[in-house]
């Protein structure tokens, strides 16, 4: 029983492990007023992820598969129709990035992105201010980079100027500006979704650079769980046939 027992323990942790590392993870790139292919090409360079630009309105898009929705300074006011498909998005447990800029840059962007957020059932906001002008680095130890799944392995982090994000209820800051008052990056989960907030395009200047932990930030963004993992079903059945099998045990030797 003891030996049946083990096999049944591999087995199981098999499945979990096997159901959390074998799919490709997918990307979508939508948006105005930046190059998508600077984040479309990032993400084609991690192993096991593909990556494509998209076109259009964001209702005619086919978001099947995708796990991380870059939604990029939107030139227009996201319509109902789009609204409602980040919605369904959001439901089926997909994540959106939200990409602004600073606010002397793209208040109007920034603005279309707050109302969006706010429809979605979100708590974070947009400034119009534009703090810590020109190239600098956040770090874990002067306080900028706070703890959570999405900023592991995240001790350094280059960025310029931003505009700064206001949060309410369950929304979490993620990073803060040079003064600690100023929320930097933020994320919040919306039901089986989530969506994440920046408003500095310049985060991906050096994103390849050596000296700081960018790439590991944008590849936890899309690969980072922030809700409970759920057993797989085959895990499921296999834990539930072990505690039978021990239940069982235990009554014949009664």
């Amino acid at each position: 029983m003891k030996k049946f027992v083990l096999i049944l323990c591999a087995v199981l942790s098999f499945f979990v492990i096997s159901s959390a590392n074998a799919a490709t993870s997918y990307v979508g790139v939508w948006g105005e007023r930046f190059d998508l292919n600077v984040i479309n090409n990032f993400y084609n360079t991690l192993p096991d992820v593909s990556s494509s630009t998209l076109g259009g309105t964001l209702d005619t898009v086919d978001l099947t598969g995708i796990s991380l929705l870059w939604a990029v300074q939107p030139a227009d006011s996201y319509t109902a129709a789009e609204i409602s498909t980040m919605q369904s998005f959001l439901a089926g447990g997909g994540r959106i990035a939200f990409m602004g800029e600073h606010g002397n840059y793209a208040p109007a962007e920034n603005a279309r992105i707050t109302a969006a957020i706010a429809a979605l059932g979100g708590h974070i906001s947009i400034n119009t201010d534009y703090p810590d002008a020109g190239y600098r680095d956040a770090t874990r130890a002067n306080g900028q980079i706070l703890d959570h799944p999405l900023t592991a392995g995240v001790n350094t982090y280059n960025y310029a100027c931003f505009a700064s994000l206001n949060l309410s209820g369950p929304a979490q800051k993620l990073m803060l500006g040079s003064n600690l008052s100023d929320v930097m990056m933020a994320y919040e989960n919306i039901g089986d979704g989530s969506i994440f907030v920046i408003t500095d395009q310049n985060v991906w200047d050096n994103v390849y650079a050596t000296n700081n932990d960018n790439k590991v930030m944008f590849e936890n963004l899309l690969l980072a769980q922030t809700h409970p993992i759920p057993i797989p079903a085959a895990a499921w059945l296999l834990g539930s046939g072990l505690v039978g099998i021990l239940g069982l045990r235990r009554k014949l030797v009664k």
